[in-house]
């Protein structure tokens, strides 16, 4: 007895080795972002790992870097383009290996969250990515939100006069020093590490940032006004490092594709739902915000047409871009 129950052992434990359980591969997965622990593309990396590595059995491990602990966002984007990690979150910065990806953060074109699904979640923005893929290495597998960019200030801006007042800091971005070039303000690029101090220490004036932004680098803190401007709309893009991706094989491709869109749809709910209670945040720490007025509003879009220019000139599908944009505004059905 004693022996046909070591028999029985022996060929279970037999049997677990040889299922395609026991035999099946482990994809090790890094995923780095650069925004803060509490910022919706934070969350929408934990809500993709869980799905993913419940979905696969454990088959994928996903190990998460938000909060610049791969490094800061020009670096993830250099090691995912290198296969060093396999997933990360980039903004415009992708632009330098496709210019025309530029051209999706055109000011004034995007005009609600609505019309912003309709732009980044429709499928139709694929059309505009050109060869990215094969400039860089990696893939788009997803857009997810940056947001609405809003201008913050050391002072109240109600009006043209008083924003063209502003030394604005600027990302490292050509085409937000040409927006506030031709909106009047004295443009400063800076990395967004040094702009709490920079602003502390009144070296600019404001900036622009989404509220979510704006929140979790504590800008509120030392700039108390917000000109709610509205003026880009502005993606955060998955991008994976595309030679690990297609050696995946055809069930584990599903599995991340699946959570990743799952992902992306639960960061949009929540990116929405964020900046409205960012708002309320604001007011209860006394941070004065400002809704321009039609007429103001108006001119910003009127001031802003030489950055338009600008874009059709330097930048390819520009035009193209604002035309589908237009034909995707749900105010214009």
């Amino acid at each position: 007895m004693k022996l046909f129950k070591t028999i029985l052992a022996l060929g279970t434990a037999a049997a677990l080795l040889a299922s395609p359980l026991a035999n099946a591969k482990t994809y090790r997965v890094i995923f780095g972002g650069y925004f803060g622990p509490d910022h919706p593309n934070s969350l929408m990396m934990k809500h993709f790992k869980d799905e993913l590595e419940k979905v696969s059995n454990g088959q994928f491990k996903v190990t998460l870097k938000p909060n610049n602990e791969a490094g800061g966002e020009e670096k993830i984007m250099e090691l995912v383009k290198r296969g060093t990690i396999q997933i990360a979150q980039v903004g415009g910065l992708i632009k330098n290996d496709e210019p025309m990806i530029a051209a999706w953060e055109q000011p004034f074109v995007i005009n609600s969250w609505d019309h912003a699904r309709n732009v980044f979640l429709s499928g139709g923005m694929k059309q505009f990515e050109g060869k990215y893929t094969e400039n860089s290495g990696a893939r788009i597998a997803g857009v997810i939100v940056n947001g609405f960019r809003q201008i913050s200030s050391s002072f109240p801006v109600t009006n043209m006069e008083e924003l063209g007042k502003m030394k604005m800091r600027t990302p490292l971005n050509e085409v937000f020093v040409q927006l506030f070039k031709a909106l009047g303000t004295n443009p400063t690029p800076l990395p967004a590490t040094e702009l709490y101090t920079a602003l502390e220490t009144k070296v600019v004036d404001g900036q622009d940032n989404p509220y979510s932004m704006v929140k979790s680098m504590g800008w509120y803190e030392v700039n108390k006004y917000l000109l709610e401007s509205r003026h880009i709309f502005s993606p955060t893009f998955v991008l994976v490092n595309d030679k690990w991706y297609q050696k995946l094989d055809d069930q584990a491709k599903q599995w991340f594709d699946t959570a990743m869109n799952n992902a992306v749809k639960y960061n949009w709910d929540i990116s929405e739902k964020d900046e409205a209670e960012t708002v309320e945040l604001f007011k209860s720490h006394g941070v004065t915000i400002n809704v321009p007025s039609a007429e103001f509003k108006a001119q910003m879009v009127k001031a802003a047409q030489p950055a338009w220019d600008w874009f059709d000139k330097e930048v390819p599908g520009a035009k193209e871009i604002r035309d589908y944009c237009a034909s995707v505004d749900p105010a214009n059905k």
